[in-house]
């Protein structure tokens, strides 16, 4: 079946239609957007194909390297639990969620799996 030809930007450089594009709006370090759009001009790539590419060549890699590190997806029988806090303890995650960009809960319970040998993939 051959691809028909598609010359708007819900298609692929071949012509193969793609999902209908849109935007969402979020923050990047300065030094990483130009590096996307000098990848982009360099490549002669529309943005969204960089960011593409880019999905393509990381996120499988990224994926695993994360859940290596005790990272993984919730499951319906996580418990709910109340864990004792002070703002000290809330202070030192919000500061390791600003650091990392990781939700700060996600922080935690890295932080106690490694420091009390539990597996987050229970």
């Amino acid at each position: 079946m051959n691809a028909r030809p598609c010359r708007t930007t819900s298609c692929d450089a071949d012509g193969n239609e793609r999902l209908p594009m849109f935007h969402r709006t979020i923050r990047v370090p300065a030094s990483l957007w130009r590096a996307v759009k000098r990848r982009s001009a360099d490549d002669g790539k529309a943005i969204r194909w960089v960011v593409d590419d880019a999905l393509d060549a990381e996120l499988p890699g990224l994926i695993d390297k994360l859940r290596k590190l005790g990272l993984r997806a919730e499951i319906a029988d996580d418990k709910l639990v109340r864990l004792p806090m002070d703002d000290n303890v809330r202070g030192r995650i919000l500061f390791g969620r600003r650091q990392t960009g990781l939700p700060a809960v996600l922080l935690l319970k890295l932080c106690l799996t490694r420091h009390c040998g539990g597996d987050l993939s229970d």
